[in-house]
């Protein structure tokens, strides 16, 4: 009888450390793609490499799209001379840092799926924030029973326009925090700002 309150005891402090994962993290830079190098182990002949390439949200992309994207960069650059160094270098590189302006943003990681206006400066004294939903649903375990669907996403939270801060959230919180008077919502941002 002692044994198996003491299984009990271990099972359920393993829950509930299961259970705290984080909710929350701030993302420095968020990259359109990235390549992924991995070397797997062959048979007869030795090693092999695999390349992986994936868009921010975890899909599946390829060489074509990550071209195509760099001659729309540099489109954009030529047509807008006075950005900085930093600026043009960032779009060069595909990646999305603070101060991005908010049509760098669309660019870059195309329109938001859901679009939250902040009347009184929210958090990071944003009056906006972006909200790019990952498209695969992971289903969070405790011990190999299912709980509940994850839902992860990217908030990007602008101010006047630019880029304040980046935040990738690990569970379904999609501005529900944010409801209450001064924020409004929409599902996609209509116009290219």
């Amino acid at each position: 009888m002692k044994t198996i309150s003491v299984a009990i005891i271990v099972l359920l402090s393993l829950g509930i450390i299961g259970c705290s994962m984080p909710t929350v993290a701030i993302q420095r830079p968020l990259y359109s793609f990235v390549k992924e190098e991995k070397r797997i182990k062959g048979g007869f002949m030795g090693h092999k490499k695999s390349i992986t390439i994936k868009d921010f949200r975890g899909n599946d992309a390829y060489d074509e799209d990550i071209a195509a994207l760099k001659a729309e960069v540099e489109k954009y650059i030529s047509r807008h001379p006075d950005l900085s160094e930093s600026a043009k270098n960032n779009l060069r590189e595909i990646k999305v840092t603070q101060d991005a302006r908010d049509d760098e943003v669309v660019l870059l990681l195309g329109k938001p799926d859901k679009l939250a206006r902040v009347a009184a400066g929210g958090r990071y004294g944003a009056s906006e924030i972006w909200i790019y939903k990952i498209s695969k649903m992971r289903i969070f375990t405790i011990f190999i029973i299912p709980v509940f669907p994850v839902h992860e996403g990217y908030y990007l939270y602008f101010k006047d326009g630019a880029l304040v801060e980046i935040e990738r959230h690990y569970l379904k919180q999609i501005v529900q925090q944010s409801e209450g008077p001064g924020v409004t919502e929409s599902k996609k941002k209509e116009s290219t700002p």
